[in-house]
């Protein structure tokens, strides 16, 4: 299926760009949210609407507009907007570093940004599991990102820390997606529940244009020049950005099962990641 996503070369309208970003849980977007919000012209909210405003499908599309309106009035007016935030600051990561399972150490709260705006600007808002849950419908006529990560280390990712996908759920899907719902409380078992939210993730995205689709490791590998896509403008240059693809907190027990049942499975994040892209990182991953 193709979207109506806006080209995202159209040119800017007077009262400003409004674009979403989604993506798959862990894949980079609370990165992409900071580094946005250093950009001239553009503020990036990390998960800035509250679960109420999700309440079913119709009423989470409606929200969206509005929530778009009222964080463009306010950051015009006094610069503040509502924002997961680390001690009230942007942070890259919503979780800590420990060993185990990490804890999240972010929450929303007001936040000011200490930088001119004019009327056109760049405004961004990312939530991931509720966006993508709302396709096709929150893309038609929309500028929609979407972050993608190789699927390994998603899982390993997951396995560290405590979202919901790491207990086989999906926030808010019952009420958003109640078929999608149904079906993944049909499956036994975490690991199979957990390759069942993966393809269904990456097959949400198949139909989004090859620019709109962002990998987490050539976020990396550009030193965030891949954000120019959505910033449709040169970012700052000052960035150096390390790939965690193989993170030593992640555990070597899990990553094996996962990367053997993974290489096992058919899905739709191989319409994205090749098997030999998998296996490199699980090598990596091993050593």
């Amino acid at each position: 299926m193709k979207f109506g996503i806006k080209n995202i070369f159209s040119s800017s309208e007077t009262k400003g760009r409004d674009v979403l970003l989604t993506g798959i849980p862990r894949s980079g977007t609370t990165l992409a949210c900071r580094l946005l919000s250093e950009c001239p012209q553009v503020v990036a909210l990390n998960e800035p609407m509250d679960r109420d405003k999700f309440p079913a499908r119709a009423e989470a599309l409606s929200a969206v507009d509005e929530a778009f309106r009222t964080f463009r009035k306010s950051l015009l007016r006094s610069g503040t907007a509502l924002a997961r935030t680390r001690d009230g600051r942007i942070t890259d990561n919503a979780y800590d570093h420990s060993s185990g399972r990490r804890q999240r150490v972010v929450e929303r709260t007001e936040i000011h940004f200490d930088k001119p705006l004019e009327a056109g600007f760049t405004l961004v808002l990312k939530h991931n599991a509720e966006f993508t849950l709302l396709l096709p419908e929150i893309a038609q006529g929309r500028e929609v990102f979407a972050m993608i990560r190789n699927p390994l280390a998603l899982l390993s990712s997951w396995s560290s820390v405590d979202v919901p996908v790491s207990r086989g759920k999906v926030a808010k899907s019952a009420r958003l997606l109640p078929a999608f719902d149904s079906a993944l409380e049909g499956i036994e078992g975490l690991l199979e529940r957990q390759l069942f939210i993966l393809s269904w993730y990456f097959g949400q995205y198949r139909g989004f244009p090859e620019a709109n689709v962002l990998r987490y490791e050539e976020l990396a590998s550009s030193n965030g020049r891949l954000l120019e896509r959505a910033t449709q403008a040169p970012v700052p240059g000052h960035w150096d950005i390390s790939e965690k693809n193989t993170n030593p907190l992640y555990d070597k027990e899990s990553i094996q099962k996962a990367g053997e049942a993974l290489l096992a499975t058919e899905g739709h994040y191989w319409a994205f990641y090749t098997r030999a892209d998998v296996e490199g990182l699980l090598n990596r991953l091993l050593q």
